[in-house]
């Protein structure tokens, strides 16, 4: 039987910084959050889909709530740096979402070798903007503030809820 101050799961991510910048999210809405198995995949990120990634978890009591305004925060769209909605350049739709690409080059391929053998996360990746209508993949202009090199922040560039 849950009481109402058992933790619950309600979001899962595979990088800490993303779970904690949801974490912030939550606790300026004044909801408690807190994140778990953050160390294990800081360690090593191949660890992330053995231990289910790193978890956000609310109390029970909380949880329908924080749900509302994290997918509140999700449906806001990318800003370019006017302040504008970002579209795809190909269909011009503005559901976006973050894609990167392991670099095609031979100091890319080195990399990729490298960190294989080392059991790494591979840091040489091209990051860029994934269309969820049409599936070009584009990178956005220098200007977007759309997160740390083109991933997506969880406040700051978009109105508060």
């Amino acid at each position: 039987m849950p009481f109402d101050h058992d933790l619950v799961p309600i979001r899962f991510y595979d990088d800490p910084l993303e779970a904690h910048l949801a974490r912030c999210l939550l606790e300026n809405e004044g909801i408690a959050a807190f994140v778990h198995d953050e160390n294990i995949v800081g360690l090593n990120r191949m660890l992330s889909y053995a231990v289910g990634g790193v978890k956000l978890k609310v109390k029970q009591v909380d949880k329908m709530e924080a749900l509302r305004i994290l997918d509140l925060t999700e449906q806001r769209p990318y800003m370019d740096d006017q302040g504008r909605p970002m579209a795809c350049p190909n269909c011009g739709s503005a559901q976006l979402s973050n894609d990167f690409q392991q670099p095609r080059t031979v100091g890319g391929i080195l990399h990729l070798a490298i960190a294989t053998l080392f059991m790494v996360y591979p840091l040489a990746i091209d990051r860029s903007m994934r269309c969820l209508q049409c599936g070009h993949v584009f990178r956005p202009h220098p200007g977007a503030t759309a997160g740390n090199d083109g991933g997506r922040s969880l406040a700051g560039d978009r109105p508060s809820i």
